[in-house]
């Protein structure tokens, strides 16, 4: 049912150095890489410069504690979603006025999690309404975003985490994640066009980033991605620039089914048969 999932990055679309920062032209750019090639598709956003600084001031990703002002940091919560909702207007308004029928889809609303914990049974209502609206031609929006937790009141949960769990449910033949850089970059400036699962060094990755990112960088992007590529031995798996020639190329043609399919410039994740 599901052909490809698109995970937009936060960076690709806000500067995240600066608070609530919108970059418009990106998010058309990226917009019209849909408009003629959105069946069977599903889309996460990251946040950007939406929400990170909020859930960092709470430091919601690590639940609540004692030694915090519970009253505080639930108004956090709300001010984090808040935020959050802000730039996802921005990307509904785009996607509707490029006649692409999206529909936002909040893990809040079906998500709660035990301990940090989420299991195969807390995501089947999402599943079922990802379904139902997959079913009927919408394009389902989804993103990172803070959920209630039964033990710690609240965690953060990643869209690159999302893309994880929606990839094994619906087992697409491409995942691509679009974000502010070509791809994997290599110390020296160039991008790795083949990055191998188990062969390359992923703990060497981006440790030296100083913007506020409470969900993890491009090393824990990897890390997923390398997830993907371990279980679903069918599924193709891209880190490409979001306004770029390659997304551009990625996203308006048919899928090449290929094995050895690169885009020069880009990252495709591998596993060595």
């Amino acid at each position: 049912m599901v052909t490809r999932i698109v995970k937009i990055g936060g960076a690709s679309i806000t500067d995240k150095a600066q608070f609530e920062h919108v970059n418009l032209p990106n998010i058309d750019f990226i917009v019209d890489l849909f408009k003629n090639n959105y069946k069977n598709l599903i889309l996460i956003h990251g946040a950007g410069s939406f929400g990170h600084h909020q859930a960092k001031k709470y430091k919601l990703n690590e639940g609540y504690k004692n030694t915090y002002n519970y009253e505080e940091c639930r108004l956090g919560v709300c001010d984090t979603r808040r935020s959050l909702g802000r730039l996802q207007q921005y990307l509904l308004d785009a996607f509707l006025g490029a006649q692409i029928p999206v529909v936002r889809i909040s893990p809040f609303d079906f998500l709660i999690s035990d301990q940090f914990e989420l299991t195969d049974e807390n995501y089947k209502q999402l599943y079922q309404r990802l379904d139902i609206l997959l079913s009927n031609g919408y394009v389902p929006l989804l993103h990172g975003d803070v959920l209630l937790d039964k033990k710690t009141h609240w965690r953060i949960l990643s869209g690159d985490d999302i893309l994880l769990k929606l990839a094994e449910y619906y087992q697409p033949r491409q995942c691509i994640f679009l974000t502010s850089v070509p791809g994997i970059i290599q110390s020296n400036g160039n991008v790795i066009e083949e990055f191998y699962v188990g062969e390359s060094k992923i703990d060497e990755l981006d440790h030296q980033s100083s913007i506020i990112d409470v969900t993890g960088s491009m090393q824990n992007k990897v890390m997923i991605a390398c997830a993907i590529v371990n279980k679903l031995d069918t599924c193709q798996v891209f880190i490409v620039q979001g306004v770029s020639k390659n997304a551009k190329h990625l996203l308006s043609s048919s899928i090449n089914d290929d094995e050895e399919f690169i885009l020069n410039g880009s990252t495709r994740i591998l596993k060595k048969h």
